[in-house]
This record gives structure tokens, sequence and C-alpha cells, in this order.
């Protein structure tokens, strides 16, 4: 390996400097077109990019959304293997033990729990507080 190699791939020219008269190659407007708010000095930190011209900005166009819903409609789902997993044969499964074997933190205003079957149940197993799906034969 020699040294050459170290420096292959980095960058060996200049940056061009332009504005430097008018015979230059870049010179009078500087590749900056003619007039205009971003042919100006300083432009690069006078213009934001949400900035449109002056024209009414898009998020002033949207709508507003009114109110808030506080009404939870979604379920939360369980499976049957899940039940299977923290219940023991016997046992009955409503909302509250649910919370305290740790499967569910804990149910918003209007939220219920709906167990779904996956896989066969253990025997014995009772529900009450809690949606069945049709499968499980509510």
């Amino acid at each position: 390996m020699n040294i050459s190699a170290l420096f292959t791939g980095i960058r060996n020219t200049k940056k061009q400097r332009v504005g430097r008269g008018i015979a230059g190659s870049g010179g009078k407007t500087a590749g900056r077109g003619t007039k205009g708010q971003n042919a100006r000095s300083g432009s690069g930190r006078k213009v934001q990019e949400w900035f449109e011209g002056g024209q009414t900005p898009l998020y002033r166009k949207q709508a507003k959304k009114r109110g808030f819903n506080h009404k939870v409609t979604k379920d939360i789902a369980i499976t049957t293997d899940v039940i299977n997993h923290h219940f023991k044969e016997g046992e009955t499964v409503t909302a509250q033990s649910i919370i305290e074997h740790g499967i569910v933190r804990k149910l918003k205003p209007g939220q219920q729990i709906k167990i779904i079957k996956r896989s066969a149940l253990k025997t014995g197993i009772k529900f009450s507080e809690v949606k069945l799906s049709t499968s499980l034969g509510e």
C-alpha cells in the first residue's frame, strides 16, 4: 500500500468562488437567477422550507378537526392460547382476573375484552363479564 492509496475518492478540487465580476464564470448573478427573495444576500437564512412565498400556507388551508372523541369502541382481543397459558382448569375468567394475571394493564371506559378461539380450551374454564366470539358459542 502506498501513500496515494489513502487519498483515493477524496475530492481534491476547490469550491468555486462565485460573484467575482461579470467576466468570471460565476459572475454577476452568481447562479442565483434574476431578482426575487432567493437572489438576495442572506437568503439561505431568511427562507424556511415551509414558506410558500406569501400565499396562504397549506397547513392553514386544511380544515380544522373539531372536538375530541373520548369514546373507545375497539375491544381488546385475547386468544384462547393466552387463556390456556395463564388460567388453570376450572377457573372463571373475568375482566378483573385478566388484569390481575397481567394480560391487560387496564381497560379504558367503554372498552371490553373479547375472547377469540384459536385452540381448544382447558376443561372447566368459565367466562363472565367478557365477550366471546361466535366460535366459542356466545
